[in-house]
Parts: C-alpha cells; sequence; structure tokens
C-alpha cells in the first residue's frame, strides 16, 4: 500500500506513527490481524517513484506478486516467536562498488506494533502505530560535519498528485 498521507504523532515517551487507509482494504485488514508491520520509506527517484505507483494500484494489480519488477519479499524475522514480516528490497541490489546494498532504495524501514485503537473517519481509517524498530541505510547517516543535508538524502515525497525529490518532481 503507498499512503498520500505519513505523521509523526509524537516521539516521546515512544515514537508513534499515524497514516490513513481507505476502506475497504485487505491491507488494513491484514494489519488488524497481524497487529505488526512494516513502513518502508522509499529514497527519492524514478524507480522508487515508479515502485509506490505500483503499491498505489491495489493489491491485485502488484507487479511484485506475479514475480514481475525489480523487487520482491523478504523475510525479516526480529523475535524467533513471531511470524517474520515482509520486507521489501530489491531483487537484484548491487551498490557502484559491486557490494550487495538492500537499503539504498528505503533509506528509513520501521517496525510498528499496531495501536490498539484505530480512527474511523467516513471512508477511512486512521491507523496508529508505535514505532519498536528503525532500520536505516547509510544515506540516513549523514555526516554530521557537512551543516546540511542534501535532496538525495530524504526520501521520496507526494503532493498535488505527484513524487518529488526535494525542491523538484520526479
Amino acid at each position: 500500500m503507498t499512503v498520500s498521507s505519513f505523521n509523526t504523532v509524537t516521539l516521546s515517551p515512544e515514537p508513534v506513527i499515524s497514516f490513513n487507509v481507505r476502506r475497504p482494504s485487505e491491507t488494513l485488514s491484514a494489519l488488524q490481524a497481524s497487529t505488526r508491520f512494516l513502513v518502508h520509506l522509499l529514497a527519492p527517484g524514478p524507480v522508487t517513484a515508479a515502485l509506490a505507483r505500483d503499491f498505489s494500484k491495489g493489491n491485485h494489480n502488484l507487479k511484485i506478486l506475479s514475480g514481475e519488477g525489480d523487487y520482491e519479499f523478504a523475510a525479516h524475522a526480529t523475535d524467533p516467536a513471531s511470524k517474520p514480516l515482509p520486507l521489501l528490497r530489491r531483487k537484484t541490489p548491487l551498490a557502484a562498488d559491486g557490494e550487495v546494498n538492500q537499503t539504498d532504495d528505503f533509506p528509513f524501514v520501521f517496525e510498528c506494533q499496531l495501536h490498539p485503537k484505530s480512527v474511523d473517519v467516513y471512508d477511512h481509517t486512521i491507523v496508529v502505530g508505535t514505532v519498536v524498530r528503525a532500520l536505516s541505510s547509510h544515506l540516513a547517516h549523514p555526516d554530521p560535519h557537512a551543516g546540511t543535508t542534501s535532496a538525495e538524502e530524504l526520501c521520496l515525497t507526494y503532493a498535488n498528485t505527484r513524487f518529488w525529490e526535494m525542491g523538484h518532481e520526479i
């Protein structure tokens, strides 16, 4: 699922996020059944914008489920007692130096626990989750002495029906 509104609710005492899901939704049903989920924040670029567009078309239209495209799901398990969560990754993630790098397209991945309460507003549900773990890539750790963060180090954004890298449309 691609969301058009992703928010930080609070950082203290625990980080809590929220997003909206239009009902009916198979993904919402799966979230409620599992009570755990991963949030993938995408790097800005045409490939990740295409991935977000693909996920916005609904589960029945996902290329990834038919084995098409550049991405696949891998099992992400942090607790042996819990069922693994689906971690999105490139099928052949090669960095410029030829090394495998699973996180370039996803600067941040948040492992979340679903809050017991959600809010239904007309045909949407506001989903709330507590971030229990953050996975991040080298892009998420900018040089603290650089003074500024480049647009490439930020995440893909969505506004006015378009995907954006900070400062320009993708």
